[in-house]
Parts: C-alpha cells; structure tokens; sequence
C-alpha cells in the first residue's frame, strides 16, 4: 500500500515538471519514425560514404601518427556500426600506437577495445583488455572513463549469469565501482549524471528521483548525438517504472529515430518499442523488430541476437494467432459469401424472370398503344371527315332548298307565261320557246355558278391545294377566281365523295368515257405518284379542320 502511494507521488511530481509532457501525439512521432526507416538506405549510403571517405584518408597517410588518428577515427565510427570492423581496426590501432611508443594512446584504445568487446559478450576477453590497461599512462578522466567500462561489465555479466551467486557477485562490483565513480566525478559531467540516472532505474521506488537526474543529463546532451539517444532510452525507462506508458513510448521513439538517422546498427529502443507494442500493435511492432533485426545481424553481436531473438518468438506467436484467428474469420465470412452468392443467383433468376416477364408484357402495351394510337388516328380521321361530311352537306342541303324554292317560282313564272301565251293565242311564240335550248344552258350554267360557289366557300384554298399537287408547268389557273373550269370541278366532286366517273359525268353533262380522260389526264401532271393523287385531293381541307 505504502509502495503504491510513493508511485502515486511520484506521478503527481513528474506531473508538475516543467516540460509538461504528458501530452504527446504518438501516431504523428510513429508516422516520423516510419518515413525515417523507409528512408533507412539512404541513411546507410551516407554512412558507407564517410567510411569509404575516411578509409581513403587512411590509405593515403603518410606517417604513423596519421594513420592512427585515421584508424582511430574509423573504429569510433564502426563502434555502434559494425562490430567486427571496430574491434579490426581497435586492433591496427594497438599496433599503431606501440610503434609510435605512445602508452597513453596504447592504453586507451585497449580501454575503447576492452569496452567494444563487452558490447559483443565476450566478457573473458574484455576482463583480460581491462586487466592489461595501463592505468599509469592515461589521465584521471580516462581513469573514470575505465571505472565506467568496468561498471558496465559488470552489469552485464550478472545480467546474463545463469548462477545465482555469481549474479550477485558481479553486481556487487557494479555496485561499489559505481560509489566509486560517483564520488570521484564532477556532479556536472554527463558521465555523472547517466551513471547517476542509471543507478536510481534499478529501484522503482527512486522513480522521481531519477526523473530529475534525468532532466539534468538531458541539458548536458547534444540534441541528435548518440548520448541523447540513450538519454532518451533510460528516460523511457523511468516513465515505464511511473507507469506513464505513452510517454515511455514517445521517448523510445525519440531515441529509435536518433539511431536510425545515424545508421546506428547496435540498436536498443527500437526493439524495446516493438515489445510494447506487441499486444497494440502487431503490424508496427514486426515491421520494428524486423528492421532492428537486420540492424543487429549487421552488427554482427550474439549478445543482441540473443535479447531480439524471444521477442521476434513473441511476435511470430502473436502473428500466428493472429492468423489462426483471420483464418477462422475467413472460413466464416467465405460461408457467409458463399450464402450470399447463392442468394444472389437466386434473386437474379428471378429478377431475369421478371424482367422478362416485364419485357414481354411491355412489348404487348407498347403493340396495344401503337394499335391504339392507329385506331385513334383512324378515329380522328373519320371524326375529322364525318365533320367534313356534315359541313358540305349542310352548305348543299341548304343551297338545295333555297334552289328548289326559286326553281318552283321559276316554273310558276313560266306556267303563268305559258298561260298567257295560250289565251292570247300566241301559239307561235310558245312553239318558240319550248323549241329553244338556251332555257337548258342557261339553267345549267347557272347550276354550276351555285355549285362552284358553295364549294370555294367550303374549300377557299381548293384551287391552290390542288395545284400544289401538279408539277409548277402543268398548274391550272381558272379566268375566274370565283368559278371553276371543268379540270377543277371534276376533282372538286372528287373531294366532295363522288368518285364514280358516271355520277361526274351525269352532273357535268358528259360522257363517262370524256371523264375517265378528264382525270387519266391531270392525274399524269401529278408532282408525285399518280396513284396517290385522287386520294391527296380527298384530303384537301381535312388538316384545316383537324386544326
């Protein structure tokens, strides 16, 4: 209880500090770390570059001290890059400093290589370097550079002791040789302040402590350098021990991306990363512990392999029940869409059905509307032509009656006439006058006069409808526009339902035979086919009265 109200404190503290950094957008610091591993190559190509850049400088020295500092230059750089390469030229290094007689130089490359062999897990080794590190020919910075090398050997040997005892042993050393350091460094120095930081991880209960120290330790750092990267590391760690998840993992992130810009291939944060983020994340947590997987094989360590290689286990385990479960998942949906599918077919046969069902039953409306358009058409017609059949035979009826009227007061005129001549005994005159055929002729012209009348009155454009028939030459343009010649009135009669050429002929007073000529002869000056025309003419006038 007491334990959890410390972490409580200790929470509320960090809280309280003045970098306020418990808001943090990690999707966008993955998102920034992702754009740099995908840009990972072009990172290792610079690095290539330089080391190409300095081998070159090495090949083309002149002189010992030259050389040294040329190698002595290449292993720093091939200390976090290549873990072969830095111990080879560590080596020429040793080599090159006994043939100057530079003790000093000799005694701290041995120091730089004790170290680097720790870094590999070749602790024998490193313990035999450190053994042999002249302590008499380096200065008392190096002196505490030595203490924490030896420190760190330590730590790791009782990290990866499968004895008990001898666990406790090495860490015991650690222990003392870190009290040591501590009282002999300056309490400014970043050596201090990281050995300092480091210390107070081990217990959580020093979390906010170690907080403050790492505040301190962050200030002395280069922003971007290697020193920060795993100030940013340790610094994760304590926000790991205050249970501050998300911000244990921005720091990770922070550090992960120094590492990758830097084409440093003995990488910690970004496999740490990956372990969080295998039960939240297992895309991004494989896709992370893959690329510190080639990192680390580049760096050709064991030790590393061997703290990667039960995490890359976790994640292959975690991929595979995954996969169980997507397989699972699968076999469902692939049942569900099979269900689907049928369904599907069973639908479309039987929307194919209707539609063609649809189909056929449409093409049936559509013949009844076309015979039902025909048939009103046809009604249309033979509404428009009962009109017009009605309109002329109420004009004719009419013209008829008022004709039969005047034709009694003509015969009464002309009994009466007749009775005068007979009392008068004027027998010559009557012999006379019923010899003549002018009353004939007169009465005749006269009939056609009304009927010529009567039917431009009906037809006011008849003549001009008709010539519109005729080719322009053969038109036929009567003395009068009021009358019409013999040409017209056969066609006029046409128009007016009387077709037969006997009826014709017996109303104009002619043969049949002269009639049948009379219409074989305008129907040849017809415009179009002559077999259409007689049937144009009876159609004169209808458009005008459908209108």
């Amino acid at each position: 209880m007491m334990k959890r109200l410390i972490l409580v404190l200790t929470a509320i503290c960090v809280g309280a500090l003045s970098w306020a950094e418990e808001r943090v957008n990690l999707d966008s610091l993955y998102q920034v770390l992702d754009r740099a591993i995908d840009s990972a190559q072009i990172y290792l190509q610079w690095k290539t570059d330089e080391l190409a850049r300095q081998k070159d400088r090495l090949r083309l020295a002149t002189t010992d001290n030259e050389r040294f500092e040329w190698a002595k230059s290449l292993y720093e750089e091939y200390i976090p890059f290549d873990n072969d390469s830095a111990i080879a030229y560590q080596y020429a290094c040793l080599d090159l400093a006994d043939r100057l007689g530079r003790r000093d130089l000799y005694a701290r490359t041995q120091l730089q290589l004790a170290e680097q062999l720790t870094e590999s897990g070749f602790y024998n080794e490193a313990r035999m370097h450190f053994e042999m590190v002249d302590t008499t020919a380096i200065d008392p910075a190096w002196r505490l550079v030595l203490l924490n090398s030896l420190i760190h050997l330590y730590n790791e040997m009782g990290y990866y002791s499968h004895d008990p005892r001898l666990t406790n042993e090495f860490y015991a050393r650690k222990n003392l040789l870190s009290d040591s350091l501590l009282s002999l460094a300056d309490s400014t120095t970043a050596l201090w302040l990281q050995l300092r930081t480091i210390q107070l991880t081990t217990n959580t209960d020093s979390a906010a402590l170690a907080m403050r120290y790492s505040d301190r330790w962050m200030e002395a750092c280069q922003p971007d350098s290697r020193a920060f990267a795993t100030m940013a590391f340790y610094r994760a760690v304590i926000f790991g021990m205050l249970g501050q998840t998300d911000m244990q993992r921005a720091w990770l992130v922070r550090s992960a991306l120094i590492d990758v810009r830097k084409a440093i291939m003995d990488q910690g944060a970004l496999w740490s990363l990956a372990e969080l983020l295998v039960g939240v994340d297992a895309d991004r947590a494989h896709r992370y512990v893959d690329f510190s997987w080639r990192c680390l094989q580049r760096f050709s360590t064991h030790m590393r392999a061997w703290l990667v290689a039960p995490l890359v286990t976790r994640i292959n385990d975690v991929y595979r029940e995954q996969l169980q479960t997507a397989n699972s998942h699968l076999r469902w949906a692939v049942a569900l869409v099979s269900l689907l599918v049928a369904g599907l077919l069973a639908l479309l046969f039987y929307v194919s059905k209707k539609r063609r069902q649809l189909a056929v039953a449409r093409n049936e409306l559509h013949e009844a509307n076309s015979r039902l358009v025909d048939a009103n058409q046809r009604l249309r017609q033979a509404v428009a032509l009962q009109h017009d059949s009605n309109r002329v035979k109420d004009e004719y009826l009419g013209r008829f009656f008022s004709m039969c009227s005047e034709y009694i007061d003509k015969l009464d005129n002309y009994r009466l006439k007749m009775n005068r001549k007979l009392k008068a005994n004027q027998y010559n005159d009557l012999l006379r006058m019923t010899s003549s055929e002018q009353l004939k002729e007169d009465e005749v012209q006269e009939l056609f006069d009304h009927f010529d009348t009567i039917f431009l009155r009906l037809f006011p454009t008849f003549v001009d409808d008709f010539n519109a028939l005729l080719r322009p030459e053969e038109r036929i343009v009567p003395k009068d526009r009021n009358h019409l010649n013999t040409d017209l009135r056969i066609f006029a009669l046409i128009r007016l339902g009387i077709s037969e050429s006997s009826r014709i002929a017996e109303f104009l007073r002619y043969s049949p035979n002269s009639i049948y000529a009379y219409r074989a002869r305008i129907k040849n000056k017809a415009a179009g086919n002559r077999d259409d025309f007689e049937r144009l003419v009876k159609e004169i006038g209808i458009q005008e009265l459908n209108s």
